[in-house]
């Protein structure tokens, strides 16, 4: 039963994968506002892990990234 609940509850590797990207995605979207490298016009406010972080809403940049 432990050992299931375990199974249940672990940490994937195609989990933690998606944290680590989204942990990046928001660390570059925060050095180009900081930055000034994108106007900051195109970013918007976002509510994620009790912060609120800055997101680009450039359709071409969301793309690249």
């Amino acid at each position: 039963m432990a050992l299931q609940l375990a199974r249940e509850q672990g940490i994937t590797l195609r989990g933690s994968a998606e944290i680590v990207a989204e942990f990046f995605s928001f660390g570059i979207n925060s050095i180009l506002y900081q930055r000034g490298i994108y106007p900051s016009e195109t970013f918007t406010r976002v509510q994620k892990y009790g912060l609120t972080l800055l997101v680009t809403t450039d359709p071409e940049l969301i793309k690249y990234l």
